[in-house]
């Protein structure tokens, strides 16, 4: 049914029955009525005009307040029906509300709303026109608990009013917290309530109550249909035996392409198509049921129409999954959408996994497979990289061969008529060349199930996502490119963070992490300290940790004492340690052996080497790798500078400690984990030492 707003009465009635404080109030129907009530409820009080066809009472002259006798009561009445029957002719009028107006006090606002992709979230922000003006706001998926409500009244910067600000009294946070939880438990309790406002709920010393509610119940459409109750086995991505049906020796064919990439695949290839008898040296086959031999993944690149059949003879095959890269289903319309449910329901009916339609395909570089018609194949690595654009994938595969960056798995979600990125989170988790996922998201079909399993793999591998869509012009592009609609952005990075998933706004801070984590895990706190031979890079540092919230701890008398020992007199004894100019790699494995001693003061190190005549950057960087092997702490190279250091450089990567070629995106990095508290607390911690650095330190 269309949604309707309740009037402020039915509201207050509906909070007050659920224990949430509102001002005493009497719903009139007359001068005199009005005056009666107001005499009840005790001077000053407000009127409000009840009119389910006035929503901005304000607009009409329907609000009075600052009433203080009788005589001005009914005055006040018989303004606001005249102004509203004037200025809102037609409107229906139930009455005008009468209420205590209740003393000035800490404005905040509590609301809900449903959205497309996670259902029912509740934002918290300072309330009255501030809101709109700062925008200072808070958000979570429903439901919460009461510490995940204080993490949301802390997190917003306005909590230094409540907290107590340039002498004034700390506001109650205990009521506030009581407020939202029980309008939070109402609203996911209650089906019918679509959206809330509750704002200003004015916040006191010892108190608080609600003084304008806007409640719309209607209809409310939930998240996404899940999918999760189909897990995809553990072992579907590693296939002995590939079949790619559309192979093609066109070179403008997507099916050459594939077939092409396929060449390096060491287990069986099998090209499929009824032209032809032979293809870049191996036999072909008419149909995908002519092969002798089991096929595990079938590509499919043949035109729209005639997958269903295609997927019909994969099921006689018992092909496990379906990688369709084929274009021409739910992306464009509503008969590509019924194609789409066709093949669905096929790949059902026979047990078939589909990645897709409408996908690059999947790469798998440890295994020699590129499933995919991008014209270049990554290296190995360590990061799962999770895309809903091919496009995405197949510019990041390309930066990243210059850049030595590798992949564990490379996976173009499509359509997801199938697997979802649930599905390929949980291959990622369990996958043990994986360790840490990046996500390239526009949309989440079922959004509180992608919480559940996120959280759930983010607590024991890092999950770093970008999310598209930030814009209204970016909202709108997605829609047409993925065949659906995005949810809010902002709703997206507050889900995120609430399943301790770090949101990060652009794929080169996303790999950056990603490597960073891969290597390093989580870190298990927030004090940082930084060694350098630069003065000017030390004082850097000190900006971009306090720009990103890195904790830059105090050295202990102890340990001050030990590298007084050995580090020259003009040393600024401080953090971050700048240990002067002439520092060859002997000073700073000196400073490293007492930073492992003492591992109990710090938990993320910078390490930032730059240039000079007097240090080899290759034995700096052996060095910066003894030390991260001798502690379970974060350690985050910061080697500067250009072609001088890439001896230095080789080191790092080769012994899987990433390098910061830019101080900034290290502390951006860092702070990005460290503003996920959930991350942060995971279990998983840094990678196991026998297997970093193959084949030894030089």
């Amino acid at each position: 049914m269309p949604g309707r707003m309740l009037t402020e009465s039915e509201g207050y009635r509906l909070l007050d029955s659920c224990g949430i404080p509102v001002p005493p109030h009497h719903l009139s129907a007359s001068a005199a009525d009005a005056r009666a009530a107001a005499d009840r409820i005790g001077y000053p009080v407000v009127m409000k005009v009840i009119s389910p066809e006035i929503i901005h009472k304000s607009d009409v002259g329907g609000v009075i307040t600052g009433i203080r006798g009788p005589d001005e009561a009914e005055e006040a009445y018989r303004t606001i029906m005249a102004n509203s029957a004037a200025r809102a002719p037609g409107a229906a009028i139930t009455g005008i509300i009468v209420e205590k107006e209740m003393p000035p006090g800490l404005e905040v606002l509590v609301g809900g709303k449903t959205d497309p992709a996670f259902g029912k979230i509740i934002t918290f922000g300072l309330g009255g026109k501030l809101v709109e003006l700062l925008e200072d706001v808070a958000i979570r998926v429903l439901p919460v608990d009461d510490d995940e409500i204080r993490s949301m009244i802390r997190e917003i910067e306005g909590y230094r009013l409540i907290r107590g600000y340039r002498g004034e009294a700390p506001k109650d946070e205990k009521a506030l917290v009581r407020i939202i939880a029980k309008m939070a438990r109402l609203f996911a309790e209650s089906p019918d309530i679509r959206e809330f406002d509750l704002n200003p709920v004015i916040l006191y010393e010892e108190g608080a109550s609600v003084v304008d509610a806007r409640i719309i119940v209607g209809d409310t459409v939930g998240a996404g249909s899940a999918r999760l109750s189909i897990r995809a086995p553990p072992d579907l991505f590693y296939p002995k035996s590939i079949a790619v049906i559309g192979a093609s020796a066109t070179p403008t064919k997507v099916g050459y392409s594939v077939l092409r990439n396929l060449l390096s695949f060491p287990g069986d290839l099998y090209p499929v198509n009824p032209g032809r008898s032979e293809l870049f040296g191996r036999k072909a086959y008419p149909s995908v049921l002519e092969i002798p031999g089991p096929v595990d993944w079938a590509v499919v690149a043949v035109p729209a129409h005639l997958v269903p059949g295609v997927m019909e003879e994969c099921g006689k095959k018992g092909v496990r999954l379906a990688i369709i890269v084929t274009a021409g289903f739910r992306e464009t319309g509503e008969d590509g959408a019924a194609l789409e449910e066709a093949v669905v329901a096929i790949a059902r009916r026979h047990g078939i996994r589909v990645v897709g339609p409408n996908c690059l395909g999947v790469m798998m570089p440890h295994m020699g497979i590129n499933a995919t018609f991008d014209p270049v194949s990554p290296r190995p690595g360590d990061v799962a990289f999770i895309s809903q654009s091919g496009a995405i994938i197949t510019t990041v595969v390309d930066w990243s061969l210059p850049a030595e960056f590798g992949f564990s798995s490379v996976i173009s979600v499509g359509n997801q008529a199938d697997l979802g990125f649930e599905h390929y989170l949980r291959f990622a988790e369990q996958d043990e060349m994986t360790r840490s996922i990046t996500l390239y998201v526009e949309e989440i079909q079922d959004g509180r199930g992608f919480m559940q399993i996120v959280g759930d793999v983010a607590r024991n591998k890092p999950v770093v996502a970008v999310k598209s869509g930030s814009s209204q012009k970016g909202r709108a592009a997605a829609s047409s490119h993925t065949g659906s609609l995005a949810g809010s952005y902002d709703v997206y990075v507050a889900a995120f963070r609430q399943a301790g998933v770090i949101p990060v706004r652009s794929l080169r801070d996303a790999f950056n992490l990603a490597e960073l984590l891969a290597s390093e895990g989580y870190p298990q706190g927030k004090r940082a300290i930084a060694v350098t031979s630069a003065g000017g890079f030390a004082v850097l540092a000190s900006d971009y940790a306090e720009a990103y919230g890195v904790d830059m701890v105090d050295l202990p008398d102890d340990v001050l004492r030990e590298l007084n020992e050995f580090l020259p007199p003009i040393w600024n004894h401080a953090n971050p340690m700048d240990i002067i100019g002439d520092a060859d790699a002997a000073r700073f494995a000196a400073l490293f052996d007492v930073l492992i001693r003492h591992q109990d003061f710090w938990d993320i190190a910078f390490v930032i080497a730059v240039p000079t005549t007097l240090v080899d950057p290759a034995h700096v960087a052996n060095e910066i790798v003894r030390f991260s092997r001798n502690t379970e702490k974060m350690v985050v190279g910061c080697m500067l500078g250009g072609d001088s250091m890439r001896s230095g450089l080789r080191i790092l990567r080769g012994c899987r400690i990433p390098n910061f070629e830019e101080l900034e995106d290290a502390f951006k990095a860092v702070g990005s984990v460290l503003s996920v508290p959930k991350a942060r607390g995971a279990g998983q911690r840094r990678p196991p030492r026998d297997d970093r650095c193959p084949g030894g330190e030089g």
